[in-house]
């Protein structure tokens, strides 16, 4: 007899040994047990802990709560499996094609890239901790919320644009993108944001320049002996009044032999007027939507930040993108469903 404990459960099972002299364990084998192997509900709990803190806190967590011993490093190992395989599932999806014929309203949609640590190994011979070093790399995070919804929808894009536009797009449609849905998309002045939006929503789509950013610009050139002046600036924007604000920038604008670090005028001015076609705030307040981009700000905090961004972590390049995708999973609700069609395949 062989006693031995799985998990919490201790049991003794009858081992025999074959013809050939190898150990033979029929209760294990029926069961699905193996050795250090985790049941699907253990994992689950695992993975629950490890994706909102640190490894080694989640495993004190995991004893704390349940009862259950495992390593960091077990927690690891499990959490990145399932998160590869949620990175894998959301970048297989193909482009958006098609949209049905009923759904949401008006959505509105934003995007913006975050920074994040990552590390990266010199190339070379010997110890390649000695070649170790953290560099910050974008990642892009959408997020699409139905007007009048409180659900947001998310995904995130490690790679290039064309990925992105692909996650983006996934995401509008989990929103409820359908073919009567106006978009109304709001980003800062990134060139890539508003070309993004035309090339994923066209003609459903409008893009309307973040007014917080906008009123950095008119902050940094704002006369120091008028304290009202940015006021009246944004007013006359949400007035849609945009000539006469420009028109005030251009006739202050600095000598062109100033350089540009001291040129904040000149650089309000330059700003607006290459963005002419995105500054229909009346139209906006007057449908209720927003005229800032609170919603991706927000979401870079609590759905990517929270776990990649903590002091002192950095992160393989194919892990980071593993982790925030299983993050958005989660953020999204689809994480019961993750773990239910994993029962389903496995039985």
């Amino acid at each position: 007899m062989w006693h031995c404990s799985y998990g919490t459960v201790a049991v003794s099972e009858r081992v025999w040994r074959n013809a050939d002299d190898e150990w033979q364990r029929p209760f294990a084998v029926a069961a699905g047990l193996t050795a250090r192997g985790c049941s699907r509900r253990l994992q689950r709990l695992a993975c629950d802990f490890a994706l909102e803190t640190p490894f080694a806190r989640a495993a004190e967590r995991l004893r704390e709560h349940h009862g259950v011993t495992l390593a960091p490093s077990t927690l690891r190992r499990l959490t990145l499996r399932h998160a590869g395989a949620l990175r894998d599932a959301q970048l297989a999806r193909p482009p958006v094609r098609t949209l049905p014929a009923h759904g949401a309203a008006t959505l509105v949609a934003e995007t913006d890239g975050t920074i994040l640590p990552q590390v990266e190994f010199a190339p070379g011979p010997g110890d390649r901790r000695k070649r170790r070093k953290v560099v910050w790399r974008e990642t892009r995070l959408c997020a699409v919320q139905a007007v009048g919804q409180t659900q947001t929808h998310y995904g995130v894009s490690c790679g290039d644009l064309a990925e992105t536009a692909t996650q983006w797009a996934h995401t509008a449609r989990q929103a409820g993108w359908a073919a009567p849905t106006a978009i109304h998309a709001v980003g800062d002045g990134a060139e890539w944001i508003a070309r993004l939006a035309r090339q994923c929503f066209g003609a459903q789509g409008r893009f309307l320049l973040d007014l917080y950013h906008v009123s950095e610009y008119l902050a940094a050139a704002a006369p120091p002996d008028q304290p009202d002046h940015l006021a009246r600036q944004k007013a006359r924007l949400c007035a849609g009044d945009h000539a006469t604000v420009l028109a005030a920038l251009a006739a202050r604008r600095e000598p062109p032999a100033t350089p540009d670090a001291s040129a904040p005028v000149r650089a309000a001015h330059r700003y607006l007027s290459n963005r002419q076609d995105q500054l229909d705030y009346p139209a906006a307040l007057a449908a209720g939507l927003p005229v800032g981009s609170g919603l991706i700000e927000s979401g870079h905090r609590h759905v990517l930040h929270h776990r990649l961004k903590i002091s002192g972590a950095a992160w393989l390049r194919p892990n980071s993108a593993a982790i925030a995708h299983a993050r958005v999973v989660r953020a999204n609700g689809a994480w019961p469903a993750y773990w239910a069609a994993l029962s389903l395949a496995q039985n």
